[in-house]
């Protein structure tokens, strides 16, 4: 996973905020220095409370910007990441029953073992079911017949019922 970007930024505004601050004491010192020396009326610098606050406000809201900008290009990486990864898998089955917009199938042993058993899906119109590279309805697949079903996992584990081909 890594190290988060937005720390960085976090801890660079940080050291910014805090040596501008340092900076500026030394030069309002020096400026009181002097004008104690001098005892004559010099033009005054605004106190440090006030530039402390206006810096911290604005290295804040530079950093809040920053650490929005990074964190959502991150999140955007992962997300174009998660949704252009699929994996597929197919396995071969006996089809059990065949309902409206469900079917039941039972893996064979051949299968990897989480296709092994008895699986139900639910059919939507988008699941392509062929039967020699030609389109057929779900009411014509019958029980006992050998099917192979493929299944599509996409960014969020989800798995999809993609196609089911009927090898009779």
């Amino acid at each position: 996973m890594g190290f988060p970007v937005f720390f960085i930024f976090a801890f660079f505004f940080a050291a910014l905020l805090i040596g501008t601050i340092i900076v500026y004491l030394q030069v309002y010192k020096s400026h009181i220095n002097k004008a104690l020396k001098a005892e004559t009326k010099s033009p005054t610098m605004a106190p440090p409370y006030k530039v402390a606050l206006v810096l911290t406000i604005a290295v804040l809201l530079i950093g809040a910007f920053f650490s929005y900008l990074a964190g959502y290009k991150v999140a955007n990486d992962r997300y174009v990441t998660a949704s252009m990864t699929f994996d597929v898998h197919s396995f071969y089955a006996e089809v059990k029953e065949v309902d409206k917009n469900t079917i039941t199938v039972d893996g064979i042993a051949l299968n990897e073992e989480k296709y092994r058993g008895e699986l139900r899906y639910e059919v939507y119109d988008s699941v392509g079911i062929l039967w020699e590279d030609e389109p057929i309805g779900l009411s014509e697949l019958e029980p006992g017949d050998l099917v192979c079903v493929t299944l599509v996992t996409g960014g969020g584990d989800v798995t999809e019922l993609f196609k089911i081909q009927l090898l009779r």
